[in-house]
């Protein structure tokens, strides 16, 4: 990824959190954060900082005070998904029931998409590169997921409310493909992808009659999710965007 030029100033930080903020500089912090989101939303993560200043309505001095490369500034935009997505896992996996657990945790991480349609790229990007910015590897997102869908997924079996043929896997692929439907209907109906999302969950459900459609193909491993999660292109960075 291309870097903005460093610019030296003797405040300058990454708006890492390591420190308290006075309240004018937090402020600052999250309006260049909501202004980044639009921007990348709409241009992709090559758009400069000068473009996120123009947003945020600061100068660009502030913003390279706040973040001296656009890198920095993805780096917060993940710090920020990272604790959205922490603590709807959180919220999930202390429904007394695993089955509302699974519909909360689903339904939470969709409603954060339609609300911030950047945060996809800003996930895809930092899966693809971990290893070499500088979070530690359980900042990773699939790394927080995992275990969370691992213990619903078993538990809602137990339960009796999930379809027994139902993997973990199955729910993260049928997440991303909720996503492209969130996408895909924002134009005309923002909301519209509950609607779907109703049609999922009822798939997913244990039918009283014990009769269901014979998954004819194996489910993904957590090595093939890997593999997909690299290659995935749709909505990405490397999407064409408005210029």
């Amino acid at each position: 990824m291309t870097t903005e030029p460093q610019v030296t100033a003797p405040e300058a930080d990454s708006g890492s959190p390591s420190r308290p903020l006075r309240r004018d500089a937090e402020r600052n912090r999250r309006l260049i954060l909501e202004a980044a989101k639009a921007v990348f939303a709409r241009r992709g993560l090559e758009a400069s900082l000068d473009e996120v200043a123009k947003v945020a309505g600061l100068g660009v001095g502030t913003v390279y005070r706040r973040f001296p490369n656009r890198d920095a500034l993805i780096d917060a935009l993940y710090d920020d998904l990272v604790a959205r997505v922490r603590r709807i896992t959180e919220e999930s996996a202390t429904r007394p029931r695993a089955w509302d657990g699974l519909v909360h945790f689903v339904t939470a991480m969709l409603e954060s998409q339609a609300r911030d349609k950047s945060l996809r790229d800003v996930m895809i990007a930092r899966h693809q590169d971990l290893d070499a910015c500088a979070h530690q590897p359980e900042q990773a997102i699939p790394e927080m997921v995992r275990p969370l869908l691992h213990d619903l997924v078993t538990r809602a079996h137990h339960d009796g409310d999930l379809r027994p043929d139902v993997t973990p896997t199955d729910i993260a692929v049928l997440l991303v493909a909720a996503v492209g439907i969130v996408e895909f209907t924002a134009p005309v109906a923002p909301d519209s992808w509950r609607r779907q999302l109703s049609v999922i969950l009822d798939g997913l459900r244990t039918r009283p009659d014990g009769r269901a459609t014979v998954l004819t193909a194996a489910p993904l491993d957590d090595e093939q999710i890997e593999v997909c999660m690299e290659g995935w292109k749709y909505g990405s960075r490397q999407t064409v965007r408005e210029h």
